[in-house]
């Protein structure tokens, strides 16, 4: 250094050696008072909004320094000092040289860095004349936020490195031999390098015992080099060596131990096996055992024991009574309708029906209160339900406070009107309650809100909302209901996003949705869109989210499905009622290539019926409105008087006329050949027999609005077709066939889904007197139409031979109710009763053709009822049904269980 200030130096230093009371600083200070730090100028690499810290640093380190009770070396005493003497950058040197000028036994410089996020301090505490080492100080954070935070941790370290308190070394366990150590530790907060304090060690040796897995717990301090080395030594409690349950009867004593947290082989702990019995009084509480008494007991001592719970049931307690105090304006029991919970039965043994479920009541005390709201009742209340157990059972008690009931008033609009009031009262219900004097119903006002928010949706008001406001009139006991719209911003589609397609191409996906980029929103197409989705049976899941974009006019829609298995090869072996045994194959893929396109290889054989089938379709040619594809076939059919094998094609076609409407048609030729053909045929069989020629076109329309493809529980699905043989297009066969199909489906209470079938036909010659071929006429009986009858039985007769040779007329109706078995699975059970009957020539619609004495056909139609069981099996739609005949018929049973598999409606 220039040989002034080492002159400086050396004068201030003897000076403070010989007259002044110099620090000791060759050893620790006992409390802070007896340290003085100067704090000099800090290096700051930050960018340029960081500079002031130039500053402002190391007075915000001095006054924390200050704080925790340092003696902090003036900051202007120590920047004279520092521009006296002219560092050009300070180091070691330089700080002792600080340190001893200001009469300060440490001194502390350093450098404040910020790179991204992230800060840190990078400090040297340096002692004045060197008899310690410098000691190297760091910190980081994360933001310049946490400024603040990085400043304390600095001085705490500085605090920790001068003050005379033993730092921990080491930390032990010993004596566990089951517990891990690991386990032990956790319980304390202590960690190599704290600051040794016995009041800590001594918290932390409670909280290890608190565990309760020792019998005791002490501790051991040794002085070891950099520190004190902690000890703590356990002595555990007995390892469990089995566990056995005694008294045990109305839950099974595997189930008793699965429950409980103490397992055979851990150490016994008090504290844990407390709670293993608040378990299983939880769990006998759940089984209606409330008064069921629960101990335990340890034999052994040593390292082993055994431990055996001990169970006194009691007797099992069932709701003897549900009361509903202060029901006066409304039946009690409508009340009582409502709850979960139930009294009990004489058969509650068997149906565990009138066990009180705890969890249940305050579902059952909102329950009770919806059934007021949606009553009239405004201004009901209904307690938190009294539980009552006694000797004998147990009684619940929910009180009720009433109020006045009141009737809906008037049925007013405002806020942001779009149409008319007169037609968002044909959205609602409320209005027409109003005018019938009902009693106010806070259901029907919800599904109201959700009607007109779900119609504003439709004009592009994505985010309407409809509210409601009440004004009583006490007098009248009637409410006024205001619905408030608030229609927001329209919004349009930015972008239509899809994801998660790892088969089905984007097209494919794309032109089923109602809403493309740059479409007005629509509540109505979104949901159709996902309808439509769904219905293609190419996926598990399908959902579709509007995404915000930032801008309240904008949105995007993301399109989210997962590809499922569109692909099969199966076989099966069957019994039929027709059939008899049968044998299928089939290979399909319903999205070839991800393309949409189907394609399907099947066969089937029996003892009746040989087929075989090759079929292709594409529903959307080029992603254009027309479908089209081809079916190739051959067939060998049994029938009672005649053989028959047909080798032909189908080509299809069909274009949508609408949403829910399509338009379809296909020209079909045959060549098939009748053969063995009975002596006692039908004289109308026998003109049919070589080999002919069949040149049919078909064309129809069908309108499906059912909510899925499969097993759908709302909507209908109507067809209409006309097939026309022979005539202009050639061909043995000459007919015109009508045919109606109509089907209705909707949800009725429960899960219960009401499904209507009915189907009408009529079929005569085409342009001239010839017969019609007795295959194209109509034939009822059997699983598709009227079960409990044999298949194609119900039919005219020939007057002469007797065979059954079809009518020329058809209705049947089925009326079923479904439910579902297993929704996982796709097993549904279904109840029906059908109804249907075919017509000669010359007999009219429901004449009278009973073929046996007895009583007259209901409009001169055939009954049955039965039941069944419906599987959407990986092979298929898989059907089996009884059905019971109501009606006599001749050569057909009246009970007939019927299998089949295929598609069905």
């Amino acid at each position: 250094m220039p040989r002034t200030k080492f002159l400086i130096f050396l004068i201030a230093a003897t000076f403070l050696f010989i007259f002044g009371k110099a620090p000791d600083y060759a050893q620790a200070a006992e409390s802070p008072s007896d340290v003085s730090i100067a704090v000099l100028s800090f290096e700051v690499n930050a960018d340029a909004d960081s500079q002031y810290l130039k500053g402002s640093l190391p007075t915000l380190i001095a006054d924390r320094l200050s704080e925790v009770g340092f003696k902090v070396a003036p900051h202007d005493r120590v920047s004279q000092i520092i521009d006296k003497q002219g560092y050009e950058y300070l180091d070691i040197s330089a700080a002792k040289e600080v340190a001893l000028l200001s009469n300060s036994g440490y001194s502390i410089y350093g450098s404040f860095n910020k790179v991204g996020d992230e800060i840190s301090l990078d400090v040297r505490l340096v002692e004045a004349f060197g008899l310690k080492p410098v000691v190297p100080l760091f910190v980081s954070r994360k933001g310049l936020i946490n400024l603040l935070p990085a400043v304390d941790e600095l001085v705490s370290k500085i605090k920790m490195e001068l003050l005379s308190q033993d730092k921990i070394a080491d930390i032990k366990v010993e004596g566990n031999k089951v517990l891990d150590k690991d386990v032990i530790l956790m319980r304390t907060g202590l960690k190599k390098g704290d600051i040794f304090t016995p009041e800590k060690i001594n918290a932390d040796l409670k909280n290890i015992y608190a565990l309760g897995y020792f019998d005791n717990v002490r501790v051991a301090v040794k002085d070891v080099r950099g520190g004190k080395e902690i000890i703590f030594k356990v002595d555990e409690k007995p390892r469990i060596q089995a566990i056995s349950v005694q008294g045990a009867d109305a839950i099974d004593k595997d189930d008793i131990i699965a429950a409980v947290n103490t397992k055979k082989g851990a150490v016994l702990n008090p504290k844990v096996l407390q709670d293993d019995l608040n378990t299983l009084r939880e769990m006998y509480r759940k089984e209606g055992y409330y008064n069921a008494k629960i101990t335990y007991d340890v034999e052994g001592t040593g390292a082993q024991a055994r431990l055996t719970l001990k169970i006194d049931e009691g007797k099992k307690l069932y709701i003897e009574s549900i009361k509903i105090e202060g029901a006066k304006q409304v039946d009690p029991d409508e009340v009582k309708d409502q709850l979960a919970l139930t009294e009990r039965g004489w058969l509650s043994w068997f149906t565990k029906t009138g066990v009180l479920k705890e969890e249940l009541l305050d579902r059952d005390a909102a329950a009770i209160m919806a059934f007021y709201g949606n009553r009239g009742f405004v201004d009901a209340k209904v307690g938190q339900p009294d539980v009552d157990i006694k000797e004998d059972g147990i009684y619940v008690t929910f009180r009720v406070s009433e109020g006045i009931r009141y009737r809906f008033g008037k049925i007013s609009f405002k806020g942001d009107m779009i149409v008319k009031q007169e037609k968002l009262r044909e959205i609602i219900d409320a209005d027409d309650m109003a005018a019938d004097g009902e009693y106010l119903d806070r259901s029907i006002l919800r599904d109201d809100m959700k009607k007109l928010s779900d119609y504003y949706t439709n004009y592009g008001y994505a985010y309407a909302e409809a509210n409601i406001q009440f004004n009583k009139h006490v007098d009248e006991k009637t409410v006024d209901v205001t619905f408030v719209l608030t229609k927001k911003q329209k919004v349009h589609i930015r972008r239509v996003l899809i994801e998660g397609n790892d088969k089905t191409r984007n097209n494919v996906i794309l032109r089923e949705l109602r809403l493309a980029d740059g479409d007005l929103f629509s509540g109505e197409k979104l949901r159709r869109s996902i309808v439509r989705l769904n219905k293609l049976d190419f996926f598990s899941e399908v959902d579709i989210e509007p995404v915000p974009t930032g801008d309240p006019s904008e949105m995007d829609l993301k399109v989210k499905v997962k590809d499922k298995n569109t692909g099969m090869i199966s076989g099966g072996i069957g019994y039929s009622t027709y059939d008899q045994v049968f044998v299928s194959a089939r290979i399909t893929e319903h999205n070839l290539f991800g393309r949409g396109w189907d394609l399907g290889l099947n066969g089937g054989w029996s003892s009746r019926n040989i087929s075989y089938a090759l079929t292709f379709f594409n529903p959307k040619i080029n992603d254009g409105k027309w479908g089209g594809g081809a079916q190739t076939y051959w067939r060998s059919e049994d029938f009672t008087d005649y053989e028959k094998q047909t080798i032909g094609g189908t080509i299809m076609a069909s274009y949508p006329v609408g949403e829910y409407t399509d338009f379809f048609t296909n020209y079909r030729l045959d060549n098939y050949y009748i053969s063995d053909v009975d002596d006692d045929a039908a004289s109308t069989i026998k003109d049919d027999e070589g080999y002919r020629w069949s040149s049919v076109v078909t064309a129809g329309f069908k309108r499906d609005t059912t909510n899925k493809a499969y097993n759908p529980s709302t909507g209908t699905l109507n067809k209409i077709t006309v097939e026309m043989g022979g005539g202009p297009l050639a061909g043995d066969d000459d007919f015109v066939k009508y045919t109606l199909e109509s089907n209705y489906f909707t949800p009725v209470f429960w899960e219960l889904v009401f499904h209507w079938r009915g189907e009408m036909g009529f079929i005569h010659d085409n342009f001239g007197d010839g017969d019609i071929p007795v295959y194209e006429r109509f034939y009822l009986g059997g699983i598709n139409d009227v079960r409990g009858y044999s298949s194609r039985k119900i039919s005219p007769r020939d007057p002469d031979s007797g065979d059954r040779i079809g009518g020329n007329k058809e209705a049947f109706m089925n009326f079923e109710l479904l439910f579902p078995i297993n929704e996982e699975y796709g097993v549904v059970g279904v109840g029906f009763f059908d109804i249907g009957n075919t017509w000669d020539d010359g007999q009219n619609f429901f004449y009278d053709t009973k073929q046996d004495d007895g009583d007259a056909l209901l409009l001169g139609m055939y009954k049955s009822i039965g039941a069944g069981i419906r599987w959407f099996s990986p092979m298929g739609p898989i059907r089996i049904e009884y059905g019971y005949a109501l009606d006599e018929l001749k050569d057909s049973g009246r009970h007939k269980v019927e299998f089949s598999m295929g598609q069905f409606f």
